[in-house]
């Protein structure tokens, strides 16, 4: 993915917000697509449309709730249900009348389901065949998805992408979106708090012991050599990579370093794994950490509203769609899951779905392109076990939630940063998902305005956002996202940590105008020891039956932007070698 480059910053890449959540899917608001009744293709209606896109204006909550002394929105951005129940595909999604889904009414040449980046990503790339993307929230985006409130920008998951290589597919794709135009590159050390004081890196002005030097600078040159001349990288096809995998990333560590780690690295180390991977550095592989950590030295490519601006650009190509063919009009079709997609034996595609009003509708497809978290595919693709038993095994992956805090604050932070890792004391961080259940906090701050949106010098009153990452690295933590009040449970937790981050950035509590949670429930896989050796990535990506093919992060169990898009350009390029 990434070539190797003349200037390293160090090893002080390690310091940066991880790429949490990559590109899974999670609830969603706004209004419901605009189509609906029996027979024929449906027709564009062009306001309700708008409303599907990802990045989408929204105001401040006309009666929020105050908890702790702060204004909360009164329910998670992004997320129209209100209690565990109503999760799509936790419950049969697919009971037809009579045991028999409904009789197909189009005929596409691609179907995509799921209107996340891999997805739109995929469309657009296939864009000649008119393809028609079904997403299960009223808003595209997946993961990548984001808000506008009086004009400024900000993410409600996925944050920003590794500088590209030039010439690259990923350097072609993002000139082709038209990102160079509003990125802010950030190749900066990111800065470490602890114990309530900024350390502009780990190496500098933090009064490391003379003891602890050696472990650190052994730690730096292992960074400089993984990402100089070992990077890992997908689709991991050495065996060397394959060997890497079988050890933890903590284990790794520890062997090249051959010191003792120092408890504020051995703490930062692990708050990058928890805000990255949502898992700690003892149970992901070592394959997969140097594959985000090393990448990390190449710097960061930040938009307006983090990666929701790339999402809203694929949506607005999408959209031209339904000029180019307005019979199957409208290509994007929002709040409208696909639950069951079965091989019929003349190899066409038969791809049911329901309308925002729970009605089912069917078409037939050539090729059929899932771009939905695996436990979905395993409830959708018809006798997916009986005819790949191997595959549908496969699909049980490990998953894990996390949490974002959207901070809107009346005046910029005097502090210029674009992320802050929050260490507070370093030995007393968690080790293991058994402590870091009772963890419960935020590992990131990060200036959510730090790439203002191109009209943003017109907007002198426009607010600034606070961006807070809070990772859940333990197996029960998605019951916490559902069970009681959570967010009552949620605004009185953060209410203590928040006050130390507003002194650490020297803002008075009554900048706040309102915290706004996000939630994201089956969102990021976990990258176990020995998921890539035991050849789980490639058996997930092989088509079923020929004619359903596969974009998601859960492919390879990196929840990484890059490695979906480049996942969806392999495919598109195969189905477009298929259809001629």
């Amino acid at each position: 993915m990434h070539t190797r480059r003349q200037v390293l910053r160090g090893g002080l890449g390690l310091f940066t917000l991880g790429s949490i959540g990559g590109l899974a899917k999670a609830g969603g608001g706004g209004q419901r697509c605009p189509f609906q009744g029996a027979g024929g293709a449906p027709r564009l209606q062009d306001a309700p449309l708008k409303s599907s896109r990802p990045l989408a204006a929204t105001a401040f909550d006309p009666k929020p709730r105050i908890i702790e002394g702060f204004p909360v929105r009164s329910w998670f951005e992004g997320d129209d249900y209100n209690n565990g129940l109503d999760f799509p595909f936790h419950t049969s999604q697919n009971d037809f009348p009579g045991g028999v889904p409904p009789e197909p009414t189009e005929t596409v040449d691609v179907v995509v389901a799921g209107g996340g980046l891999s997805g739109m990503t995929a469309a657009h790339l296939l864009r000649q065949y008119n393809p028609v993307v079904f997403e299960v929230n009223p808003r595209f985006g997946g993961n990548a998805r984001g808000g506008v409130i009086h004009g400024a920008e900000y993410t409600l998951g996925s944050a920003y992408v590794i500088s590209p290589d030039p010439g690259t597919f990923l350097d072609s794709i993002y000139r082709d979106l038209g990102l160079p135009d509003v990125v802010h590159v950030d190749d900066e050390p990111a800065p470490v708090e602890i114990n309530g004081k900024i350390n502009p890196d780990i190496w500098a002005g933090m009064g490391v012991p003379p003891e602890d030097i050696p472990a650190y600078e052994a730690y730096r040159q292992l960074v400089i050599r993984m990402a100089e001349d070992t990077y890992p990288d997908v689709p991991f096809a050495n065996q060397w990579e394959r060997d890497l995998d079988l050890l933890s990333f903590k284990q790794h560590i520890e062997q090249e370093v051959g010191l003792p780690i120092p408890a504020p690295l051995r703490a930062a180390i692990q708050a990058y794994c928890y805000s990255s991977f949502v898992a700690g550095w003892e149970e992901i592989s070592a394959a997969a950490g140097w594959n985000f950590l090393a990448a990390e030295e190449y710097g960061r490519w930040i938009f307006p509203g983090g990666n929701a601006w790339i999402a809203d650009a694929l949506w607005r190509k999408l959209r031209t769609l339904d000029q180019s063919d307005p019979d199957h009009a409208p290509h994007l079709r929002g709040g409208c899951p696909v639950v069951d997609v079965r091989i019929r034996p003349d190899g066409m595609a038969h791809v049911t779905w329901k309308n925002p009003e729970g009605e089912f509708r069917a078409l037939l497809a050539r090729r059929v392109i899932m771009a939905c978290p695996k436990h979905v595919c395993r409830q959708v693709i018809h006798e997916l076990r009986e005819r790949d038993e191997q595959k549908y095994e496969a699909t049980f992956l490990q998953t894990r939630p996390y949490v974002v805090a959207n901070v809107v604050i009346d005046h910029p932070s005097p502090i210029n940063f674009y992320d802050i890792f929050l260490l507070n004391d370093p030995a007393a961080f968690p080790t293991n998902a058994g402590d870091a259940a009772s963890f419960w906090r935020y590992t990131d701050v990060s200036d959510g305005s730090y790439a203002p949106g191109p009209n943003a010098h017109a907007l002198p009153r426009r607010p600034s956002i606070l961006t807070l990452f809070w990772p859940l690295p333990y197996d029960t933590a998605r019951f916490d996202l559902v069970l009681h009040d959570p967010i009552l449970t949620f605004g009185t937790k953060i209410a203590p940590q928040l006050r130390s981050t507003l002194e650490l950035l020297n803002l008075p509590e009554s900048a706040v105008r309102e915290i706004r949670f996000s939630r994201w429930g089956h969102a990021v896989p976990i990258s176990n020891v020995g998921f890539i050796a035991a050849g789980t990535p490639e058996i997930l990506l092989r088509p079923f039956e020929g004619k359903v093919y596969f974009v998601n992060q859960d492919n390879w169990a990196l929840p990484a932007v890059e490695n979906s898009l480049i996942d969806a350009n392999n495919v598109a390029n195969a189905i477009a070698a298929d259809l001629g």
